[in-house]
């Protein structure tokens, strides 16, 4: 019998991670490459007016369901802090679902993040990496990272989290350097000028003020690229069990966020006061490198790529520590057989680390051979971590139901079904074919799942709700394998 939640307070952690590195860890998750192109993802598609209202929309939208995250861990402590929400609400094959799909989601996109450094590196040394970021020496030099990262990582998620926290503070300054200087620049004039039209897209509304279809569509193209920006915020829940203590994690979730998206939000939208975004497009990405050389000149080009390559380490650290504790949950959970949950002397599962790093390798390797690897494998490992969001949600929801007496009912009723509504609409958004691919991925687990379970001592795996679960899920990846058939994606 799994244990149940009972508990609505956890004590505190000796020695644990403490408020303000838990903070730092969000920006070290949440700080990547995209950040650095925001302004030019938006300025191609949206207004300023528009692209105001689609980051508030998913600001919102992000802020309620890290809510929802802080009062179940205050309320409802035991477990991991993200993917045993998922059994509470639909059983123990939903738990392998959440955290299967972040497992795979952290190992895929990690080969963004060693092509995206390789690019990165190939401002400084065009002769050697190219601009591809999947040249061979490309591939032999972020493998020698990737497992640099492993041999770091394998050390602890104390010591693992710590060195993070500092190269986050590195990579923080260039930034809060970028937004003073676009400050100083603002222009108000230029800000309000077009406000509700664009240029690209929308050239029939131009001139002509607000037009709720033309800002709509603004909005809904904008949420494309706005959707991930908030990917990361989850990192804290995963590693709470770290922390002082759930509480301390809880408050750090929605503090980091906040903090986090308003940084992003004045880098995405003050450029539209600087210059007209069809200015600010025109030069380039990285947005934020190509304004720099505007603002400093040449020199601003190599900062930023400079950071970059720092920003992407530290998120590389991240994305690597946080699938091993997914998997390594699930071990624990008797989800997985149990090689995936021994640990070494730092408490680090050492095989779960292993695998993860060495399926990225061979994906990585891959990308040699393959054209769109990159964008595939970033949608794909995006879609399976609004999966996890999407069972946070329904848990807040079916716990408050079935906890009327406790204080602040309605408020959290509300919370968690905006956050549902959210996410299911964030899938949609995002293309619902990658999220039936995650049903191929959920496939291959299952035997492992099956094995595992048997092995704690059920007879009867599947059964109630796990059943059709089972058959959701193979219905998602006939779907996704037709998709892939056909080449519709």
């Amino acid at each position: 019998m799994r244990a149940s939640a009972t508990s609505t307070t956890s004590e505190p952690r000796q020695g644990g991670l403490g408020f303000w590195t838990l903070v730092l860890t969000i920006f070290g998750s949440m700080i990547g490459s995209g950040v650095y192109d925001i302004s030019y993802q938006l300025g191609l598609v949206a207004s300023p007016g528009a692209a105001i209202i689609a980051f508030a929309i998913c600001y919102m939208g992000t802020l309620v369901s890290a809510l929802s995250l802080k009062n179940l861990l205050e309320r409802d402590p035991e477990g991991d802090g993200l993917f045993c929400y998922a059994r509470r609400a639909l059983g123990g094959f939903a738990e392998y679902m959440s955290a299967w799909g972040y497992w795979i989601s952290g190992w895929v996109g990690n080969v963004s993040f060693a092509a995206m450094l390789m690019i990165a590196l190939g401002t400084f040394f065009p002769e050697v990496f190219g601009d591809t970021g999947t040249s061979w020496p490309s591939i032999i030099v972020a493998s020698i990272v990737m497992w640099l990262l492993y041999a770091l990582v394998s050390h602890g998620v104390e010591k693992s989290v710590r060195v993070n926290t500092v190269i986050t503070i590195i990579k923080i300054m260039p930034l809060a350097l970028f937004i003073v200087l676009a400050v100083t620049c603002f222009n108000f004039g230029v800000f309000t000028t077009d406000f509700w039209t664009n240029f690209a897209g929308n050239m029939a509304a131009a001139k002509t003020g607000f037009d709720i279809r033309s800002v709509a569509s603004q909005v809904n193209d904008s949420m494309l690229s706005l959707i991930w920006v908030f990917i990361g915020v989850e990192s804290v829940a995963l590693l709470s069990r770290h922390a002082v203590s759930k509480q301390v994690a809880g408050r750090a979730t929605v503090v980091g966020l906040t903090l986090m998206a308003l940084m992003k939000f004045l880098i995405a939208i003050l450029p539209y006061g600087i210059m007209p975004a069809e200015e600010f497009v025109a030069l380039g990405q990285p947005s934020v490198g190509q304004l720099y050389v505007y603002f400093i000149g040449p020199v601003g080009a190599g900062l930023v790529q400079a950071a970059l390559i720092i920003s992407i380490l530290g998120c590389w650290i991240a994305f690597t520590l946080m699938p091993t504790e997914a998997i390594t949950y699930l071990a624990d959970q008797r989800s997985l057989p149990q090689i995936f949950a021994r640990k070494n002397r730092y408490g680090i599962a050492t095989f779960s680390c292993f695998i993860t790093v060495l399926l990225c390798q061979l994906l990585y390797i891959s990308m040699h051979f393959t054209d769109g690897a990159y964008e595939f494998g970033y949608r794909l490992s995006s879609s399976a971590i609004l999966v996890v969001w999407v069972f946070i949600d329904w848990w807040q929801i079916a716990y408050t139901l079935k906890h009327p007496e406790e204080h602040g009912r309605v408020r959290n009723l509300v919370l968690g079904a905006i956050g549902l509504a959210y996410y299911l609409f964030a899938m949609f958004v995002s293309g619902i074919s990658y999220v039936l691919l995650c049903g191929i991925l959920w496939v291959i687990g299952i035997p492992l799942y099956y094995k595992a379970r048997r092995d704690a001592g059920e007879r009867r795996v599947f059964t109630g709700v796990d059943r059709v679960l089972v058959g959701v899920v193979c219905a998602m990846a006939a779907g996704g394998v037709l998709l892939l058939v056909t080449g519709t994606v």
